[in-house]
Formats: structure tokens, C-alpha cells, sequence
């Protein structure tokens, strides 16, 4: 009997979900794809993930199947031998990962790929993919050879405002003029002009001036109207409070040529007096240049109701910021994960394939900005808890009608994999790990243009990217002033002092484990790309993920990872509770779906997410066994026929 194994692989990554909280909203209806494949697969309870609990490293993890020590993609920013200790860059150029990606190895079998917004992948490395993002954490963002921070192709969001809130814009309204082509009625008109400007493009970006008209029909002011002149016939679009623009659609002059882009706007309020205009602008999102091939975003747009949103700086910042209410955060959210629903159904649709792979980044963002406002056991206010898990719940609903439309566009015969780089906890006390380096006499510093610097001339050990202390090494680092035969000397200081310090107000160790770097290699982190000494913080320290350890829990929180299997082969109804990596997923993905494995890959097969971990076995010794009976009927005509021609 032949096992029936799957026609298609699709991998869908969430970043940052916490496990428990994303199971149990679903076993209580609120997720029902979600709920749907995890009565019809397996859940992986304890689903743990490399070390550091950061982004660039375990999702390049999740598409090779090997350790960040293997991968090279080492944190969320990447230090290099002969780099200052001071200087690092964003960890998500393709061409850093040393591992070969699943799509890579899946090519030797003529297997084609779609990956969508996957972090760290960008510029594309293979033949047969379709791509569309991979430079950032989200479409139009970019973070590939950015030493901090990041970029997005055109524009940012923009709040257009008569009050002081932070960071916008602040508009004046006066009395209109020079208007053509008025409407009939309008008792009273005020006017302003909406600079649109591109600071943190990603190329020089000409900015554009539009005119917002508001109009009072005789009962205050309810209709706004943008304009690219002073002609109503010039119009871009027209507004009434609390509405959203329809999609719009415009070119962009930039010194990379012309560039259409889409954008909306919503007027968040409007008094009748006009004294209170809140005008929200979403980011100016690029249509070409962030796809392989070019232009398929375009045509993904052309039947969208969503949008190729730059997500970090725009509806998360306004949300904390106050530029926008809860609906208008929950609407936005919706639009990013419609856009990359309908971005998965398009190009399943329009192109051949056999693996797709795409991650959305939202929950991350969210925890980010509110985890703590949403843990009951941080924050007494219950009305705040309460408001804050509407949210967390709002995007979850909408994270889960994605993934049902992606899982009914696959198809029954796909192997489905709902996965996750890491969880996340609300952020803790505070670990002041560069104080502690210093009161040990291992970090020194001085003050230079009324700054306090670092003073590499006293300094012996400096820390780095969260989690790695590196010994400032005479011969290896352009400050080094460490002898190499005082390098095991200095890296003992660091972990005593580390192991030492005991946090003040609670008396708890914070330092879960300070390892050698030699010694780091059991949790997967080895070679150039890391720290001297890997240390890692319990969950009541630190941020909400990064250097806690894997296992880490605090709050409502969890580091662990989401994963989530169904489809053929996979049993139904189970809930795992055997530890399995984000390294396996690559191995059992190509054990099912009889992939070549990626030459780096470390992990092993998940047996017991199998309805029949004998499967392959038990296919192979049939077919043993027929080629044994074929070769027999072939032996035994052939001496048939031999006997015939003696007889002759």
C-alpha cells in the first residue's frame, strides 16, 4: 500500500505569538482556522527555539533546519571579525547566511517556491522562487545594509492635526480661497496644505504638496476633501469623519525614476467647528522594486483590499503615540493581513509551485507596544487589561482568517506549518549588564564632548547585541588591548561577575547561564559571529524576548514557540508534549513531502506528529517486494525462452 504524501508544503510563520494564549483562544472558538487544524494535526506543546530569542536567527533557522552557530545569522544585528566592538548591522542580508535554504535544496528536484515577507532573505538566492519582500519584517520596509534601524521604500504615516500630539503634524486652518469648482451649498470653507515628505525613504524621494479642503454645508464642518491643486476636479479623494478613503493609487518622482505606489487616508475626527482635525495618512507603499520578479506587486494590487503596509513605524507607533483610536489600529492591522492573504491567493493562482513560505510580523509589534498594559499580574487596571486584550485577541481574529484563506487556497493535499521565531513576555526589571562589567573593572569609560564614551584604551570586555560579551582582543580587535594569554583570565571575570550580581530590590539571580563560547556550542551558537561569553536572563529581566532563556516564562508570557502541523501523514487531535526544535520542521517537512534535505540541516523528524513514523519503511519494502516478484517473472520467462531455444 502506498502512503499518500503531500502535493504541496506551506509554511506559515507568525512572529512572537505566545503558544498558550494563541491555543487556548482557540479551543474557545475565537480562532477557528486556527482551531480547525489543530483538531485535524498536531500541536507541539513544547515547541523550543535557538538561543537568542530573536528574529533574524530563528527564522533563517526554520528554512534551513540548522543552529544559528551553523547559519551564521547569529542575532538581530551581526558582528563580524575585524568589525569595532562597536559596530554591528542589521541581520538581513541573504548573503550572510552561510546554511542553504529549504527552497535552495528543494530546486534539485525541479520544485518550485513562493516566499512571501519572510525576514532575511532578501536579495533572493534560488532559481525557481517567486518573492515578494525578505529586506525587513514587512513589505516596503527595508533593514539589508542598515548598521541600525530601517528604511521603507517611499513613505511613512503621516497624522495631519490641529493639536499637539506627539510627532505629527501640526496644521493650521484658514479661511479657503482660490477654490474651483465648488460645490453648491457651502456656507464655509477652511483650507490647509498637507506637505507629504519622505525622510526615511529608502532613496531620495521629491516631496509633494496637496491641498485638504473642509466644507460646512450649513450644519459645521463634515466633509474633507484632498487635492492636488486648488481645483476640486483635481481631487484625490473625498472624506467624512471617522470614514476611510477608498485605495489610491499615484506615481512618485524619485532619483530611482517614477515609482506608483497606494496609499488611504482616514479622517479620524472632525468637530463641527473644525477647532479639532485629526487626517491620518498611511504609509506611501511602493507597488515596484520589492519583488522577484519585479511587478507582480502590482498586479497582486490590482484586485487587493488591503495594502503593502511598512508596518513597524506606522499604526503600532500611532497607537502608542495616540494618534489613533483601537478600531482604526484593529482596521489597519486587517488591511496588512488582507493584503497578504490576497498577495498567497494570487500568486498560488497565477504561478506553478510546490513549497510557499511567508511570515507576518504582528504580534511581535503588538506585545511590544502593549504586553504589560495587557497582564493582569503587572498592571492593577483592570479597565486597561481588559482594552488591551480586546486588541490582542482583535489581531489574532484577524491573523486567523488569513491563515484560512491561505489554507484553503493551498488545497487538502498541502501539509500545513503554523510556526513562530519565538514568544514573548512583557518586559521586566531592568539588568544593568554594562554597570556590572564596570564595577567588576572590566569596562571603562571617560568623558569626550560631554559624553560619557567608552574608553577602549582601560576597557577589557565590552557587551553586545543583548547576549554576547566580547573581550576586547589585542590582535583580533581594532581597540584590543587584551594579551590572548589573558583571554581565558578576562572571560573568567566576565561570567563571575555575571553569576555575582545579585538584582537588589528582589534578591533573584538574573543570569539563568554565562557560558565560554566554546562551551556555547550545546545550544547551537559556535564559530566568529558570537560573543566571547553567551549569557542568558531569567523572565522576570530584560525586554520581551531576546536574551531570555528559551524556556522563559514571566506573566502572561512565554518564550516557547508556536507550532502547529496538519495535513497528510500528520495524526489528528494530538497534543504533542515532546520537546521538538525549530530545527526539526525542515527534516520533517522533506521526509513527508520526499524533498531533498538542505545541506546544512541539523534537526531531526518529528516521529511523533506521524499517524505512521514506519511510513517510508513500510513503502520501501513493498516496493522491495514487487521489484523482487517483477524480477523473478523476467528471470523465469527468460530461462522459459532459453529452454524453447534449445529444444530447437
Amino acid at each position: 500500500m502506498f502512503i499518500i504524501k503531500p502535493e504541496k508544503v506551506v509554511i506559515i510563520g507568525l512572529d512572537a505569538p505566545i503558544p498558550e494564549r494563541v491555543y487556548n483562544y482557540a479551543m474557545r472558538g475565537y480562532l477557528p482556522n486556527i482551531k480547525k487544524l489543530i483538531d485535524e494535526g498536531v500541536y507541539c506543546e513544547n515547541c523550543l527555539v535557538p538561543y537568542p530569542t530573536i528574529t533574524p536567527p530563528n527564522w533563517t533557522t526554520i528554512v534551513t533546519g540548522a543552529w544559528p552557530g551553523t547559519h551564521g545569522m547569529t542575532g538581530f544585528n551581526l558582528h563580524k571579525p575585524g568589525m569595532p566592538l562597536n559596530q554591528v548591522y542589521e541581520a538581513f542580508d541573504s548573503r550572510d547566511c552561510q546554511a542553504e535554504y529549504l527552497w535552495e535544496a528543494a530546486e534539485r528536484a525541479g520544485k518550485r517556491t513562493i516566499i512571501l515577507n519572510y525576514p532575511s532573505t532578501w536579495p533572493p538566492r534560488g532559481k525557481n522562487i517567486i518573492q515578494i519582500g525578505g529586506g525587513g519584517l514587512a513589505p516596503n520596509e527595508w533593514r539589508v545594509g542598515m548598521s541600525r534601524g530601517f528604511r521603507v521604500t517611499l513613505g511613512d504615516s503621516i497624522l495631519f492635526t490641529t493639536e499637539d500630539i506627539p510627532l505629527a503634524r501640526r496644521v493650521e486652518l484658514k479661511e479657503a480661497n482660490g477654490w474651483k469648482n465648488m460645490p453648491d451649498g457651502v456656507k464655509r470653507a477652511l483650507d490647509t496644505t498637507l506637505l507629504i515628505d519622505f525622510p526615511r525613504a529608502l532613496y531620495k524621494v521629491e516631496p509633494v504638496t496637496w491641498y485638504l479642503l473642509l466644507l460646512d454645508f450649513g450644519e459645521g464642518f463634515s466633509k474633507a476633501i484632498i487635492s492636488r491643486s486648488k481645483d476640486l476636479n483635481d481631487s484625490i479623494t473625498s472624506l467624512e469623519p471617522g470614514k476611510w478613503s477608498p485605495i489610491l493609487k499615484d506615481v512618485f518622482q524619485t532619483e530611482k525614476g517614477p515609482i506608483k505606489a497606494v496609499f488611504r487616508f482616514k479622517l479620524l475626527e472632525l468637530s463641527k467647528d473644525a477647532s479639532k482635525l485629526r487626517l491620518y495618512l498611511t504609509p506611501i507603499c511602493a507597488l515596484q522594486g520589492i519583488s522577484k520578479p519585479d511587478g507582480i506587486v502590482e498586479k497582486i494590487q490590482e484586485t487587493s483590499k488591503g495594502i503593502p503596509i511598512p508596518t513597524h513605524s506606522t499604526f503600532y507607533e500611532a497607537l502608542k503615540l495616540g494618534w489613533i483610536d483601537d478600531r482604526t489600529f484593529l482596521e489597519l492591522v486587517d488591511m496588512e493581513h488582507t493584503w497578504l492573504a490576497d498577495a498567497a491567493c494570487w500568486l498560488m493562482r497565477n504561478y506553478k509551485w510546490d513549497i510557499f513560505i511567508m511570515h507576518a510580523h504582528c504580534p511581535d509589534w503588538a506585545y511590544h507596544v502593549f504586553s504589560n498594559k495587557l497582564d493582569p499580574n503587572i498592571t492593577e487596571d483592570k479597565e486597561e487589561v481588559e482594552r488591551y486584550t480586546k486588541l490582542e485577541l482583535g489581531f489574532y481574529q484577524s491573523l486567523d482568517k488569513m491563515i484560512g484563506r491561505i489554507v484553503e487556497a493551498a488545497g487538502e493535499k498541502a501539509l500545513i506549518i503554523v510556526t513562530s521565531d519565538h514568544g514573548a513576555k512583557p518586559s521586566g526589571r531592568r539588568f544593568p549588564i554594562f554597570k556590572i562589567l564596570e564595577e567588576a573593572g572590566l569596562l571603562a569609560f571617560k568623558e569626550e564632548g560631554g559624553r560619557r564614551v567608552i574608553d577602549w584604551e582601560k576597557t577589557l570586555a565590552v557587551p553586545q547585541r543583548g547576549c554576547y560579551i566580547y573581550v576586547n582582543l589585542k590582535g583580533r580587535d581594532p581597540h584590543g588591548v587584551v594579551p590572548p594569554e589573558m583571554y581565558d583570565e578576562v572571560r573568567d571575570r566576565i561570567i563571575k561577575a555575571l553569576y555575582d550580581y545579585t538584582d537588589p530590590e528582589t534578591g533573584l539571580k538574573p543570569v539563568v547561564f554565562a557560558l565560554k563560547k566554546e562551551d556555547a556550542r550545546v545550544i547551537g551558537l559556535y564559530g566568529d559571529r558570537v560573543g566571547d561569553v553567551i549569557f542568558a536572563l531569567r523572565g522576570e529581566f530584560g525586554h520581551h524576548h531576546g536574551a531570555q532563556i528559551t524556556t522563559a516564562r514571566y506573566g502572561i508570557g512565554s518564550l516557547k514557540g508556536l507550532l502547529i502541523i496538519s495535513g497528510p501523514g500528520i495524526k489528528k487531535g494530538v497534543k504533542l508534549e515532546r520537546t521538538v526544535w525549530l530545527t526539526d520542521i525542515v527534516p520533517t517537512v522533506c521526509y513527508l513531502a520526499e524533498l531533498p534535505i538542505p545541506k546544512n540541516a541539523e534537526g531531526g523528524i518529528i516521529y511523533q506528529a506521524l499517524e505512521d513514523p514506519d511510513c517510508k519503511l513500510k513503502e520501501l519494502q513493498e516496493l522491495r517486494e514487487k521489484y523482487r516478484k517483477l524480477e523473478e517473472l523476467i528471470r523465469a520467462e527468460r530461462e522459459l525462452t532459453h529452454r524453447y531455444f534449445m529444444e530447437e
